[in-house]
């Protein structure tokens, strides 16, 4: 199923040795084209996230990531929360739809602000790997 938002950038995101992947939250309305829709002032958890499952589809420890590029019109928190893995084809495709904890992010914007924003983060796996992402949202 495909993330609204952000569906380029997870779909080109490979999965790391101990199978880091990209995950889902429920499907959000959509928004401009590579943008996630949220509610002016109000704190969003973000559809895109991330998390890492061992062959066995058991979690392994989430990543952690620091923010490369601060929203201009809000800000940024970051937490582990449960989500759904979606690794596609692969050796990990068996643990597409797992639960597991994951690396989230929830975005509030300035309660007057209604407009696009973005921010950047650098995620890193437990394994050392990293990975850079850009996350756009059209505040209404």
């Amino acid at each position: 199923m495909p993330v609204p938002g952000l569906t380029v950038l997870a779909a080109t995101l490979m999965c790391g040795m101990l199978g880091g992947c990209v995950t889902s939250g429920d499907p959000a309305p959509p928004a401009a084209e590579g943008a996630e829709r949220v509610a002016a002032g109000k704190p969003t958890f973000l559809q895109q996230t991330y998390m890492t499952m061992d062959t066995s589809c058991r979690p392994v420890k989430p990543p952690t990531a620091v923010l490369t590029e601060p929203p201009r019109h809000g800000k940024v928190r970051m937490a582990k929360r449960n989500a759904k893995a979606e690794y596609g084809p692969g050796d990990h495709q068996h643990c597409d739809g797992k639960i597991g904890p994951s690396l989230a992010f929830e975005y509030t914007s300035r309660r007057n602000y209604r407009g696009p924003d973005r921010f950047g983060v650098r995620v890193r796996y437990s394994d050392g790997e990293i990975r850079h992402a850009q996350f756009k949202v059209e505040v209404d």
